[in-house]
């Protein structure tokens, strides 16, 4: 007969005890593994004094799996900032920021193991003088006409230039002060897309602004849109809220159009195989109207008005069925609740 060994229960408790302790110990062992600990320091500097700024709040955003932590740090006599034990996955995405003179800057520093280069945060001093700002470079284009609809579909490019050391900021008191952009009457279907940090984009007469301030150097503003036509020509004015230095318009070969009051040579110019015409002017003043005359465009044919007067037709079909819907479900609750 084989004998198995006698353990007390106060044994047995401390055995258990021991174990528990171990898988505890082998959990933490394997949170550590996965999280590291990272020191991130940089430093923060006025570029409009091209000092260093002392005593100023920097901010830590990490990004891990779309949460975002975030930590402080107040700048040196020297404007250093630093953040440490940082304890995250290397996968974790970082960037740093900081508001000055309110104005919100920050830079995207990548991924957090990755980081080598050196941490340089530049902020600036704010003014609401625009004498500074200037577009370096306007295309306008004209991609193509959708003789169905009536539409010539535009897309811009505008790179807006602030020459100064310091950070534009429109009057908050003085609406006119941000920066507009005109459109043609008649517009449709207007996207805007750009690089510029915390801005946003409203509708005002006749075309849209920017809310938001305009940092040192230049800055890309992209926007398509279409204009309705009601003729075989169409007007396209705009006139210039700031110096323009060049200003390019580029046409399908198969859309005519000519620039009033200016001198120019058209050249032709091949984008993937496809022919444009290019006009291109220099050095447009300030407040200068713009004008731009679309000629022989296009009118629907009959094939193009049945079909767009078939879909319309439908769709006021679909809005009156569903009022009826309504209608009817409204009278007959009303009936049935007597």
């Amino acid at each position: 007969m084989i004998l198995f060994p006698m353990f007390s229960v106060k044994k047995i408790l401390i055995l258990f005890s021991v174990v528990s302790l171990l898988a505890f110990v082998d959990i933490d062992k394997s949170f550590a593994s996965e999280n590291e600990l990272y020191s991130i320091h940089g430093v923060l500097v006025n570029g409009t004094d091209n000092a260093q700024l002392a005593s100023h709040l920097v901010i830590l955003h990490v990004s891990v799996n779309e949460e975002i932590f975030e930590y402080s740090s107040t700048s040196d006599i020297n404007g250093i900032f630093q953040f440490d034990n940082i304890n995250h996955p290397s996968n974790s995405i970082i960037g740093v920021s900081s508001i000055y003179e309110g104005v919100l800057y920050g830079i995207d520093l990548g991924i957090i193991s990755e980081l080598k280069d050196k941490i340089i945060l530049t902020v600036y001093k704010s003014s609401s003088d625009s004498s500074d700002i200037s577009i370096s470079t306007s295309t306008i284009m004209f991609t193509s006409v959708d003789r169905s609809q009536n539409t010539v579909w535009v897309l811009e490019l505008a790179k807006i230039n602030n020459n100064s050391n310091t950070t534009y900021k429109p009057d908050p008191e003085k609406p006119m002060s941000i920066l507009r952009f005109g459109l043609p009457e008649n517009f449709v279907d207007l996207m805007i897309d750009s690089d510029l940090i915390g801005v946003e984009f409203v509708t005002i007469d006749k075309g849209f602004g920017i809310l938001g301030n305009i940092y040192p150097g230049e800055h890309q503003l992209l926007f398509t849109y279409g204009i309705n036509y009601f003729d075989t020509s169409l007007e396209f004015m705009r006139k210039t809220q700031f110096e323009l230095n060049n200003l390019r318009i580029i046409s399908e070969n198969s859309i005519d159009l000519d620039l009033n009051d200016f001198e120019y040579l058209p050249e032709v110019t091949n984008v993937n195989d496809i022919q444009y015409n290019l006009i291109e002017i220099n050095d447009i003043p300030k407040n200068k109207t713009i004008s731009i005359n679309l000629k022989n465009l296009p009118k629907p044919s009959l094939f193009d008005r049945t079909g767009n007067f078939i879909k319309d037709l439908n769709t006021g079909w679909l809005l009156l069925s569903i009022f009826m819907i309504i209608s009817f479900s409204m009278l007959a609750k009303i009936y049935y609740s007597k």
